[in-house]
Parts: structure tokens; C-alpha cells; sequence
């Protein structure tokens, strides 16, 4: 009865915010936009408002409410490119955007200047200290070289006054050929506190890790009470996984009962976002006085993972950061990869390759392993165990099915899944795509080489791959402390050595290798009161300041969240040097840094874990099931698609 509650509960909790959006405002939309117009100098009759309309499903026609920012009337007199952009925003305070490039042709064939590093949407915080609007903006020309000097600015703004003001960033060379592009500058008055209270703050974090990891959380909490004395920060235990971490959430969305800090994969930050649970992190961000600047500088932060947490709308939101990151690494047998005489392996054709070697080395020690236990038995007793034993011998396999099916469909240079950027809906991609059902083929041909945890009833290769029935496995490098085989009492050494590498990419096309970036993000939530909310972005900062996320790194298998943490004295000593304890955990990370330049995420919308449940059990139906790829690849289209994206 209790278990039927509980699905009932958790069933009315996603039904609550499905239902919030089905009835939460849509933006509104701009349509009959030309939207890569060339003209002639001096055609003054040039008007980028000529056909276009603005309507909204709530408010009706407003075109009369269409704003043009990066045009002036007398560009048309002036040969070069401009890009403009129309803007309309509903009652909702939801925005259509709509960027023309306009090319205005002149007589003579000089080119135009070339505009870099322009920000078209910004946002600027009353009080928040200096602004520039054409900041990190570069003007290069064919003839005058370097003209960034002479860029200005078009258009009035006030810091002091909150509202929205269209900027044009200019710039004209010698020849009188001119660039532009369109800023929209949002002023705003933060509602972050100017100053922490003394108060007692109590705040809570929820997770989904085991108690190693929640010991280092509670360090970090002490060392943030010494801080900040008044603050108590709250870790609970994990609640096992992250999809019951995301089911208790949408719970306690619907119930209006949230922890004040969450972890999150982005493609769960998406479902938190459309129950608007999920603090716009920008102005704590770029607060004077809280925000990431000077040693927390934001730009710190890898690159790639500040891209992944600002994936959830047009202008770049953050309502999360990066805190245990990993990706994938191959961990293999280099005892058997040396008695082989076999190098490590860099394409999957290599495994292929060693396959038969790895596949005779496997039986030998199956074998072996039968004899030793069954000392008393005939040969003809032996041989059927000795049969089953060397038939769960397979060279290589890969821990998720989810992530397998993502990294090779990438390396084949398949589809997986997009996201329409103008309404932020998923798109599935990967039904009758050529390479997507090319790369399942090659999984299909090669399943007694390259296998999945299933194949020996485990969620996980690693008991498989200390136990020697697999020699290459692809993980998570986080996990790979699991990967450690035991030590032999009688030698008192590891029964095997590893040795770890990047993830093998397929060497017919060595364009697209692919490792996927993996590892959850931190967000804020809408509760709690002012102080609560920044004695919560406080904490965020100090769990992922430098010295932090190094020892969180060194202690876990995580990856640093920030350069200054990589190249830190400490961690590189770790990385090069590092004790008998730390060896596994520094290889790891060795292996991810050498694939960090092709690491990949995917977009995270509604419906984007979904996807990724499907394509899984797809994997396995192709790999271990009946093999046919068509009817794997629509049952996991059609399965992904009930109820939308």
C-alpha cells in the first residue's frame, strides 16, 4: 500500500508541473522579417519594419511594439554590414528576438570592417560598479588593420535607472565603410541583500552521493561556518541516486517545500525551470560585493562547463554551476595488454584488433579459475563449467548505455538530439538518421567484443573488469577507485595492473572523436527568504572556490572546476607525482585532461532525459536483445516523444 502512495504521490507531482506548462505564457513571435537584405548605397527607402508582424497567443498584435536596435536611418549612406535586431516583449515580460544582416553595397570593392566579441544581450545591475557596453569588443579592417580604437557607441543609457535601452556598437574605416551590431542593455536593481545579517541562517543541500563524498560536503560546510558563524548549512544524507534526487525535487516543487541548494544534471534544472523553482544566479554572479570577481573570477571556471550552464535560455542564464564534473575514460588490463604485447589502444578498430588475443588471455584464466575451485571434478564434469566460464569472457565493454549510445552516434557523425533555439523545444534526431544507424550497426557486428554491463546482469562493468572476464571498459572517471582490482594475499599486490587512456574514438573518422562531459551542476532555489537565498550563493562560491574544488578533485576522481585549481601547485604535484593512494585518481584525470579539447554536452530541454532513458534501452535491445536496429531506434523515437518535449 505504501509503495502505491508513493507512485501516486510522485505521479501527481510530475502531473502539477506538467500541468504549469501547459498554462505558463508563451513568448510571443516575430514573423515576414527579410532576414539577409542587400541594398544599394544611399537606398533610403530601406526599412526593416517593412513586412513584419509581432503577435502573441495572450496579447494579441504587437507590431506596433517591435523595437529596431543596430540601425541608424543614414547607415544606408555608408557601404558595409550591419547586424540588426528586433525585439518585442509581451506582458509576460517574454521576448521574441529576430537578427537581420544587412549588407549595404557600395560602388568601390572595398570590404567592410569586421566586428568581434559583441555581446547582444546584456544586463547591467544598478550599483554593480563600471559598464562598458563595447567591453571585449575588437574592430579589425582588411586595410587599416586595428581600428578598435574607433568604435563608439549609439544610443543614450542610464546605470541609475532600471529598464531596457538599444545600443548600436559602430565602427567606420578610412575608406568610409562601415560595421555594426545591435546591444540590448537590461538595467536592473538587484534584490540581493547588500550585506549578510548576523542573524541564524539554517540553509539545506540536497544530493544523491554516498557518505564519502557527503563527508567532504560537511567539511566544507564547517569551513564555511567559520566564515560566515551564523550560518548552518544542512547536508542530509544522499538519497541513492540522482532519479530519486529528482523525483523527491518535482515533490517538493509541487508541495512548495524546497532545500535551498540542489544538485542537478542540466536536463533536470530544465524540469526544475519549468515549475519556476530555479534562482537566476546572474545578478548574485555579478554582484559587487558577492559575486565571482577577483580570485572567484567567473572566467575561471572551465569554459565548456560555464557553456553547459548557460544553456537554458537565448541570453545565457545561469541557474546552476559546475561542481562534480567528469567525463569517460577507458580503464584496460595492462597486465594482459603487456603479456600480449599490445599497445594501448586509441581506436575502437584497435580493440577489434586485439580482440582475439584479449578473448584467448580471458579463457585461459576462466579456465583456470574452474580447475582451482573444482579440484575433485573429472574433465567431463569440468567441461561444461569451463564452457559457461569463457562464454562471459567479452575483450571490452562500455558502463551506460545512455552514454554509449551519445558517443558513438557523435564519433559516426549521427543525430542524437537538437533543441529549437526560437521556442527552447527538444527535437529527437536520431530515427532514419544514416550514421546514427551506421554507428548501432557497428555496435551490432562487434557485440562479442564490446559488450554492456547487462550482459552479466551488473549496472556497472567494474566487478566484470576486476574479475578479468573484460579487459577495456569505458566509465566514468569518478568511478574508476571501482576499477582497482583487488590485492593477491599471497604476492600482497594488485592481482592485475591498470593502465587508463582517453576513450577510443573510431579511426575511420578521426574528425569526430567525442567524450562526453558528465557530472552535475549546483542550483539555487526559489525559497527561503533574502539572506537564506545569499548565505545559499555564499556556500555555491565556497564549495567551488580554487583550494575546494582542487580537494574535492584529488579525494573523489571529479575533475577541478577551475583552471586556477588545474594548474595550482597542489594539483599538479597530484596529477605528476602522485601517492600510492591518489595513483588511480590522478591517472584518471591525466586520461580526461588529454581529451578535455573534444568533450561534448548535449542540450538539456524538457524531455531530454527521456531521450536518454530511450536510446539506452534501445542500446541493449540492438546489442543483447533481438538486434533489429529500425524498430529499436522508432520505439525509442515514439517512447521519448509521449507527452512532448
Amino acid at each position: 500500500m505504501k509503495k502505491v502512495l508513493f507512485t501516486v504521490l510522485v505521479l501527481l507531482g510530475v502531473l502539477t508541473l506538467s500541468a504549469c506548462a501547459t498554462k505558463r505564457n508563451q513568448a510571443p513571435t516575430i514573423t515576414g522579417a527579410d532576414l539577409n537584405p542587400v541594398i544599394d548605397q544611399g537606398d533610403t527607402t530601406y526599412d526593416p519594419l517593412d513586412g513584419v508582424t509581432a503577435a502573441d497567443s495572450e496579447d494579441g498584435d504587437l507590431t506596433a511594439d517591435i523595437v529596431v536596435s543596430g540601425f541608424e536611418a543614414d547607415d544606408v549612406n555608408y557601404p558595409g554590414t550591419y547586424i540588426i535586431t528586433l525585439t518585442v516583449t509581451d506582458s509576460g515580460d517574454l521576448s521574441a528576438t529576430v537578427t537581420i544582416n544587412l549588407t549595404v553595397e557600395g560602388t568601390s570593392n572595398v570590404e567592410p570592417p569586421v566586428l568581434t566579441g559583441v555581446v547582444a544581450a546584456q544586463t547591467y545591475y544598478v550599483g554593480s560598479g563600471d559598464y562598458d557596453p563595447k567591453a571585449g569588443v575588437t574592430a579589425t579592417d582588411p586595410v587599416d588593420g586595428n581600428i578598435t580604437a574607433n568604435i563608439e557607441v549609439i544610443g543614450t543609457y542610464f546605470l541609475d535607472t532600471p529598464g531596457t535601452y538599444n545600443l548600436t556598437i559602430r565602427v567606420t574605416n578610412s575608406g568610409g565603410v562601415r560595421a555594426s551590431a545591435s546591444v540590448v542593455l537590461t538595467v536592473a536593481v538587484s534584490e540581493i541583500p547588500l550585506t549578510l545579517g548576523t542573524d541564524p541562517i539554517e540553509i539545506t543541500l540536497w544530493h544523491a552521493m554516498g557518505e564519502a563524498n557527503q563527508a567532504l560536503l560537511q567539511k566544507y560546510a564547517d569551513s564555511f561556518q567559520l566564515l560566515y558563524p551564523n550560518v548552518t548549512v544542512i547536508i542530509p544524507a544522499g538519497v541513492g541516486n540522482y532519479d530519486t534526487l529528482k523525483t523527491n525535487m518535482i515533490n517538493a516543487i509541487t508541495a512548495q517545500d524546497m532545500p535551498n541548494l540542489v544538485q542537478a544534471y542540466p536536463d533536470h534544472v530544465a524540469e526544475y525551470l519549468n515549475g519556476k523553482a530555479v534562482l537566476n544566479l546572474n545578478p548574485y554572479i555579478n554582484s559587487t560585493t558577492w559575486g565571482l570577481n577577483g580570485d572567484d573570477d567567473l572566467d575561471d571556471i572551465i569554459e565548456s562547463y560555464l557553456e553547459e550552464n548557460s544553456q537554458y535560455d537565448a541570453v545565457g542564464t545561469y541557474y546552476s554551476l559546475p561542481f562534480n564534473k567528469s567525463t569517460e575514460i577507458m580503464i584496460y588490463n595492462k597486465t594482459a595488454f603487456d603479456a600480449l604485447e599490445i599497445d594501448e589502444p586509441e581506436t575502437w578498430q584497435d580493440i577489434i584488433a586485439a580482440a582475439p588475443a584479449l578473448k584467448a588471455y580471458g579463457d585461459a584464466i576462466a579456465e583456470q579459475k574452474v580447475r582451482d575451485a573444482n579440484p575433485s571434478k573429472t574433465e567431463l564434469e569440468l567441461a561444461p563449467l569451463i564452457a559457461a566460464a569463457k562464454a562471459l569472457i567479452v575483450p571490452a565493454s562500455y558502463d551506460s548505455t545512455g552514454n554509449a549510445f551519445i558517443t558513438f552516434t557523435r564519433q559516426f557523425n549521427g543525430a542524437y538530439t537538437g533543441i529549437d533555439y526560437q521556442t527552447f523545444r527538444g527535437q529527437y534526431l536520431w530515427n532514419d538518421n544514416a550514421n546514427t544507424t551506421a554507428a548501432m550497426q557497428f555496435l551490432k557486428d562487434n557485440n562479442n567484443i564490446i559488450t554492456l554491463p547487462e550482459f552479466w546482469d551488473q549496472q556497472y562493468a567494474s566487478t566484470p573488469f576486476v574479475n578479468q572476464q573484460t579487459f577495456v571498459t569505458i566509465g566514468s572517471s569518478a568511478g574508476i577507485r571501482y576499477n582497482v582490482p583487488a590485492v593477491d594475499p599471497t604476492t600482497s599486490l594488485p592481482v592485475f595492473q591498470i593502465g587508463v587512456g582517453p576513450v577510443p574514438y573510431n579511426g575511420l573518422l578521426p574528425d569526430y572523436k567525442a567524450a562526453i562531459q558528465q557530472g552535475t551542476n549546483i542550483s539555487l532555489m526559489k525559497t527561503g527568504t533574502p539572506q537564506e537565498q545569499l548565505a545559499s550563493w555564499l556556500f555555491l562560491k565556497h564549495i567551488i572556490s580554487t583550494e575546494n574544488t582542487t580537494d574535492w578533485a584529488m579525494n573523489t576522481g571529479y575533475l577541478p572546476v577551475r583552471t586556477s585549481a588545474y594548474l595550482s601547485a597542489t594539483y599538479q604535484t597530484f596529477l605528476n607525482s602522485p601517492t600510492a593512494n591518489q595513483l588511480p585518481i590522478s591517472m584518471a584525470a591525466n586520461a580526461a585532461f588529454t581529451q578535455s579539447g573534444y568533450m561534448f554536452y548535449d542540450p538539456a530541454f524538457i524531455g531530454s532525459s527521456r531521450a536518454r532513458t530511450q536510446v539506452g534501452l534501445a542500446l541493449e535491445r540492438i546489442m543483447l536483445g533481438d538486434g533489429d536496429i529500425a524498430a529499436a531506434l522508432l520505439e525509442a523515437y515514439t517512447e521519448a516523444n509521449l507527452g512532448g518535449s
